[in-house]
């Protein structure tokens, strides 16, 4: 099995001592409030000869955008084992790569700063950056972790230090009592690493709650606090959803994680969430607080949000296809089918939910929108939206929305050929279980195959009928 599919097929570990299986072990240390930023060290099991490359991600799984988090690298250095330091080199074409070329140093480690003041002034989307407050760092580990070429496979030791009375939260080694000063934990490999969130401060809460599986809510809300019982509340109803929907659980643990600031100038406040493998993070500015008890109906309505994240779990970051990677890249993909990623979630929501606004809205943002998307084929839409689908939401609302109908219009063929014996569940369970037998994603030509092997109906002309553009139908 390649490295970068265990992190999503095998479970995530934390132990509170080095694991004598790690291979690398990564350090980060924010000590210094005043300085705005964090540093890192990466540490492998034996020093490397040069050359070696150090890369930083560009690309987010659910983000579908490029981010330059290598622009907020600073001080790279190797240290050799005779203690020695040399510069590294930044790539000429501008790759978010650097190499250090000294042949008269043996790597031991290599260190840098990543400055989180610089990132939170030129990343103007919320759910892209990390943040430093007052008595707050929130750390998407994606922005702050990068790999060291030919090891991102390797087993990881995670040590984060920061100041003494400072409790240190983490979505691989989470609890509702959470270390101070120091927390120590293991990841899979890099790539499960940079799936993580980090929350650091004493502005920050985190309580545990049962549920079908542990349950973490963290919330940091500046100048306020939300109610956190309900965000526990949809959660626990969502775990209790896709339990019933796909017939199991896939994570050991979950983690919901709300961050919700003062936006600064130019930045766009947005109301987006990012799905993980075993979490969810909710970005906003105050003025959406939720800092009361709600009534269950409200919670009923806001749930569609929390529950879509939470689906992410199974499709696409355990069931996928195409040229998505459910992991950070290097080179953002052209991915073909966002449509099914996003669409047959939204649909999963509709389903279980029976919101009648989301049907209407999925048909509004499909027969209303533009015709220069409109009379997109839907490869070319999603291809669109494969790095623009938020810089330009009309692309993310009418790819979701074609890709929710497709599944509406498979389901009612299916309750009507069978007596309403086989639906979309159907259709969902089993490419879950087919990823699970299989460890691999689909290609697109395998994909109509899936929907007859799942159901023994033959729902290709549905499915090439959605592929067109919208004034075809």
């Amino acid at each position: 099995m390649k490295p970068a599919f265990k992190a999503c097929f095998l479970a995530l570990s934390c132990v509170a001592t080095l694991s004598l299986h790690a291979q690398l072990h990564y350090t980060l240390t924010y000590t210094d409030s005043s300085a705005e930023s964090v540093r890192i060290t990466i540490k492998p099991a034996a020093a490397l000869p040069t050359p070696v490359v150090f890369i930083m991600p560009r690309s987010v799984p659910g983000n579908y955008d490029v981010t330059k988090y290598d622009a907020f690298v600073e001080e790279l250095t190797a240290n050799g084992i005779d203690g020695s330091k040399t510069a590294f080199i930044k790539n000429s074409y501008g790759a978010p790569r650097w190499e250090c070329r000294d042949s008269n140093i043996r790597v031991r480690s290599i260190s840098y700063v990543i400055n989180l003041k610089k990132m939170d002034e030129q990343l103007h989307a919320a759910s892209d950056k990390s943040i430093i407050r007052p008595g707050f760092a929130g750390l998407l580990n994606y922005s702050v972790f990068g790999w060291i070429e030919n090891h991102a496979g390797d087993a990881v030791t995670c040590t984060i230090r920061s100041f003494a009375s400072w409790p240190i939260f983490s979505t691989l080694c989470p609890s509702g009592t959470p270390a101070r000063g120091m927390l120590e934990f293991t990841a899979t490999d890099y790539y499960t690493l940079a799936d993580a969130q980090t929350y650091l401060g004493p502005s920050f809460r985190v309580r545990e709650y049962p549920a079908l599986v542990p349950l973490f809510v963290a919330d940091y809300t500046e100048g306020a606090m939300g109610y956190m019982d309900d965000y526990a509340w949809e959660e626990t109803t969502s775990m209790k959803i896709l339990n019933d929907y796909f017939g199991k659980i896939p994570f050991p643990c979950y983690t919901v994680l709300f961050r919700e600031t003062v936006p600064a100038s130019g930045d766009d406040p947005g109301n987006f969430g990012m799905e993980h493998l075993q979490s969810s993070t909710f970005f906003g500015d105050t003025s959406g607080i939720h800092a009361a008890k709600a009534d269950e109906k409200v919670l009923w309505r806001r749930l569609p949000g929390y529950l879509h994240h939470m689906a992410h779990a199974y499709i696409p970051l355990r069931c996928y296809g195409d040229t998505y990677r459910p992991y950070v890249l290097e080179i953002p993909p052209v991915i073909h089918n966002i449509w099914f990623n996003e669409g047959f979630m939204w649909y999963l929501v509709y389903d279980t939910l029976k919101q009648q606004d989301w049907l209407r809205f999925f048909k509004s943002s499909v027969y209303n929108g533009p015709a220069d998307i409109c009379n997109m084929t839907l490869t070319q839409l999603s291809e669109t939206a494969s790095t623009q689908y938020a810089e330009d939401f009309r692309l993310g609302t009418a790819v979701f929305s074609r890709g929710a109908l497709m599944a509406a219009e498979i389901n009612d063929y299916l309750l009507g050929h069978t007596g309403g014996r086989v639906s979309m569940r159907t259709v969902y369970r089993n490419l879950y279980e087919w990823a699970e037998r299989n460890r691999r994603p689909f290609t697109m030509d395998e994909f109509p195959k899936l929907l007859k092997e799942a159901t023994g109906l033959d729902v290709s002309e549905i499915y090439r009928k959605w592929q067109g553009p919208v004034e075809n139908r």
